[in-house]
């Protein structure tokens, strides 16, 4: 079986240029969850990526207004195809879904069998739809991370105008999907996935992408935060829950960029025991996260896309082998709230509360419970044992 990856992630050889160009949140956790899929699926066939990295669009959100065009290998003896495109806003759009297309009939033509997306990206699907017209034994595969709905936070009016435009040539677009990976068993309602072959896979944690190294406590009792820092995210309860801790030896470490950006730097001049790090390379975040004494994710139940989402700093969280804080979200399995904390009352009281009483444990129970959380997560979400659902799902198509 052949698979194709029409993927977004981003090569070695892009990655410090994107880091560099990028204005605003870049799209890590994405990132590694692809590379995660491609090392996974690896271990059972060979894999030919077409790639057009998932950046923001110029001029507001990149520097550069064009992506270039190249061959590199992901591994050794692979052929993959990086396709440009031109990055200028709403442009982007269809130069992403024409290239896409040029890329799929030009090189692959018939030599598919079956072709993996990464994410609902609108150009993405349609590219592949009309390849799948030159070519009618392809049978196409969507991985969906999330829903297009419930993705973005504030929106202008011609944005929400343009969703509304997207949502009705998506519905029809999705109907002739094959096969879905899903993050979250609700999603198949929405996507009206039906009778179609489905597997949910909540996440993967790429061990080999990481440090092999568990967490360490260190001194002072130090709260970490890491990932988009928008408001519906819960990150201004956090810091209200951290407000009400008075004692000094607290320090609250935050990473990422997002909305509330401004209000963490203006917490932060008021209470020195609040640190903002800003969007840090992924390597640097990790080393950060493993000095902390106790992982957040403030992230709260409220809102109806939380049925449809999978935090993917959860696996990365209880992987660190520092214990984790979080709410009982229903996108998340209950087999994840054994080696957490769970925080029952979703105010700034209840959050405080739990960070102080993990805080405070005993440093036998603290790696106790942070190493028996990183073993359930080295044992159960590795890219090989993950990504067997997947194979076996598209095997069977």
């Amino acid at each position: 079986m052949q698979i194709g990856l029409l993927f977004g992630l981003f090569p070695k050889e892009l990655r410090k240029e994107i880091e560099s160009k990028s204005i605003g949140p870049i799209q890590y956790a994405a990132d590694a969850l692809q590379w995660a899929i491609v090392r996974g699926l690896d271990e059972y066939t060979d894999l030919t990526l077409i790639n057009l990295p998932y950046v923001g669009s110029f001029p507001n959100r990149y520097e550069d207004s064009n992506m270039a065009s190249f061959e590199f290998s992901h591994k050794t003896g692979a052929k993959d195809y990086n396709v440009g495109f031109n990055n200028f806003a709403l442009y982007k759009f269809y130069s992403r879904y024409l290239n896409a297309y040029k890329c799929l009939s030009n090189v692959f033509n018939s030599k598919i069998d079956v072709l993996i997306i990464y994410t609902i990206h609108t150009p993405f699907i349609l590219a592949a739809l009309k390849a799948k017209k030159n070519n009618p034994n392809l049978k196409i595969c969507l991985i969906a991370p999330d829903l297009p709905e419930f993705m973005d936070g504030n929106q202008s009016f011609l944005k929400i105008l343009l969703k509304r435009v997207e949502g009705k040539i998506l519905k029809k677009a999705l109907l002739k999907i094959d096969a879905f990976v899903l993050l979250s068993a609700y999603m198949i309602e929405p996507l009206k996935v039906g009778l179609r072959p489905w597997v949910c896979v909540e996440g993967i944690y790429d061990q080999k992408a990481n440090s092999d190294l568990p967490g360490v406590k260190s001194s002072g009792k130090n709260v970490f935060y890491s990932g988009t820092l928008a408001a519906r995210y819960g990150i201004l309860n956090l810091l209200n829950a951290f407000g009400l801790i008075k004692d000094p030896t607290y320090n609250l470490w935050i990473c990422g960029d997002g909305d509330t950006k401004e209000e963490i730097i203006a917490r932060s001049k008021k209470d020195e025991r609040i640190k903002f790090y800003g969007q840090m390379p992924r390597e640097e975040v990790l080393a950060l996260q493993k000095m902390a004494t106790v992982l957040v994710n403030p992230r709260g139940s409220e809102g109806e896309f939380t049925k449809y989402s999978f935090p993917s700093k959860t696996m990365e969280y209880l992987a660190s082998g520092v214990p984790s804080i979080m709410h009982k979200l229903p996108g998340i399995p209950d087999e994840y709230f054994q080696y957490c904390f769970v925080v029952d009352r979703e105010d700034a009281t209840g959050l405080k509360e739990k960070i102080i009483e993990v805080c405070e444990m005993e440093e036998e129970k603290w790696r106790s419970f942070g190493s028996s959380a990183r073993q359930f997560i080295l044992n159960y979400k590795t890219p090989i044992m993950q990504c067997e659902k997947i194979y076996n799902m598209i095997n069977a198509l």
